[in-house]
This record gives C-alpha cells, sequence and structure tokens, in this order.
C-alpha cells in the first residue's frame, strides 16, 4: 500500500470517528433540551444546572469540529485579493497564510492547555453541575492541537486538490 493511500485512509477514519463524535454529542445536547422543556412544561419541574451542561457540551461539539473543518479547509476566507493575484504570487500568498494560521492554531493550542493546567491547579469546577474543567480546556487544547499539521499540510496541496476535499462527504 502506498503512503498516500494509508494517509488517506487515515485521514477518513479519523474525519468519522470525530464526525461521529461530534454527531453524539448534538444528539445529547438535543435530548437534554427535549426533555428539559417536557419537564418543564408537563411537571414543573427543570434539569438543574442544564444550561452549564450544555455549555460544556457546545465547548466539545465546536472543538471536535475544529480538526474537521482545518482538513476541509472549511475555515473563513476572505478572497478580494485573488482576482489581482498572480499565479507566482499566489503560491507566495498561500504560503504566508498558510504559515500564519498554523502560529495561531499552535498559539491558541498553548493557550488553551495553559488555561486546562490553571483550571486542574485550582480543581475548577462548573457551579452547579460541578463539572471539572480541565478536561474540557485539555480536550480544546488538544484538537486545536491537532489542527496544526493539518494546517500545514494545506500549504503542500493543490488548488485543484483542495477544492476536491470540500467537496467530499467526510
Amino acid at each position: 500500500m502506498s503512503t498516500n493511500f494509508q494517509l488517506a485512509r487515515l485521514r477518513d477514519y479519523s474525519g468519522r470517528v470525530l464526525i461521529f463524535f461530534a454527531s453524539i454529542t448534538l444528539f445529547v445536547i438535543m435530548w437534554l433540551t427535549v426533555v428539559d422543556v417536557v419537564s418543564r412544561d408537563a411537571f414543573n419541574i427543570s434539569i438543574t444546572g442544564l444550561f452549564e451542561v450544555t455549555e460544556v457540551l457546545m465547548g466539545i461539539l465546536v472543538f471536535a469540529g475544529v480538526p474537521i473543518i482545518t482538513a476541509k479547509d472549511g475555515h473563513v476566507a476572505v478572497t478580494l485579493m485573488d482576482t489581482f493575484v498572480g499565479p507566482k504570487l499566489r503560491v507566495f500568498q498561500k504560503v504566508v497564510v498558510n504559515i500564519f494560521c498554523v502560529l495561531v492554531l499552535a498559539m491558541f493550542a498553548w493557550l488553551l492547555w495553559d488555561v486546562a493546567e490553571t483550571a486542574a491547579s485550582y480543581n475548577d469546577v462548573k457551579l452547579f453541575s460541578r463539572i471539572p474543567l480541565a478536561p474540557l480546556g485539555y480536550f480544546m487544547a488538544i484538537m486545536t492541537a491537532l489542527s496544526v499539521p493539518i494546517q500545514f499540510s494545506m500549504m503542500f496541496i493543490s488548488d485543484k486538490k483542495l477544492q476536491e476535499l470540500k467537496s467530499d462527504s467526510v
């Protein structure tokens, strides 16, 4: 098996795992909300701390999607200069933008890890639900850090291949 084929399989498999994980998280948020609304209307009882659980699950959902969006080159892009830039300058622009994005993602991952370390040292928890914040911070940092090599690899992928990645099912 070629290395490219193995990398493509790894990308597809890891993308499917993250999408499945994000889907399950969204499903849990949905059902917790449904149960809370029904119990409020039917029994005048609400789930204590549900908003905190929803906050944590939304953090998990958003950061589980960061590597997926990065791999599909799906981040927001402003293309005002693309019509004025020639092919050689476009390559330079692509390299500079990707290096900048790699640095920003690496900085975010480092800062998130630092916040998680601080939360762990203070044993920070959510007020009502008592959910510890450190594991969430570590998860967010790891998902952001996973996006760094993915973003770096975008520098070496042709524009045609990037369009194919954007149209893939995963």
